[in-house]
């Protein structure tokens, strides 16, 4: 896949569904209670034990459903892993260039993490598909990022950290291109009690909220 496919699947799904988890079992059921709940790009974290064979396995059963990539991605070696298990793409929870041009060089897109101003003007003069503002609720959530987009318009901002059901709407409305939802989504207590009827559920109506249900 290539950086303009992920921004395309990116503009038209809007939502990215971020897995992390104390198992590689818990991991691939949640990720896939959130694929049949109707989320069409999944994250996993690779700070999940197993979180390679997770992305193997998962493009296995339901890679014609959903794109597949990694995230908490903080090196060369965790990247090359990653792609090599089968991850679309990866996402850092920082900015990095030459990882950036390493991902690129694979053919693998990346994104890009960033919190101030400053970090995401140089993550977007990289010209990647997406930079991931996170955490985004540590500086004011939707009114942080609403005066983000004000002052740099046209460009790919996605929402991460701290978003939930009550202010999805909200960031979109700030100017939003997309969010990432974790913990939102994949609650302690639903994988603790293996609920996954409940994180499907939850995912759908997550997508409706993004107005792409």
């Amino acid at each position: 896949m290539n950086e303009t496919d992920l921004i395309r699947l990116v503009s038209e799904h809007r939502v990215i569904a971020r897995v992390r988890a104390q198992s590689a079992e818990s991991a691939l059921r949640a990720a896939e209670a959130a694929i049949v709940g109707g989320i069409k790009l999944v994250e996993i974290a690779l700070v999940t034990p197993g979180s390679f064979r997770v992305l193997s396995d998962l493009r296995r059963s339901l890679g014609d459903r959903a794109t597949i990539g990694a995230g908490s991605v903080m090196n060369y070696d965790q990247a090359d892993r990653a792609i090599k298990s089968g991850a679309q793409f990866v996402s850092f929870p920082h900015t990095s260039a030459p990882l950036v041009d390493q991902c690129r060089r694979w053919r693998a897109p990346a994104i890009v993490g960033a919190l101030t101003p400053t970090e995401v003007a140089e993550a977007v003069a990289m010209d990647v598909p997406l930079v991931n503002v996170f955490p985004a609720s540590s500086l004011g959530g939707p009114e942080y990022f609403r005066r983000l987009t004000w002052s740099m318009p046209d460009v790919r901002l996605a929402a991460g950290g701290g978003v939930c059901p009550e202010n999805i709407v909200d960031y979109f409305n700030a100017g939003a291109y997309a969010i990432v939802v974790s913990t939102s989504l994949f609650t302690a207590g639903d994988l603790q009690n293996e609920n996954y009827v409940a994180i499907a559920e939850r995912a759908r109506g997550i997508i409706r909220l993004a107005g792409v249900a």
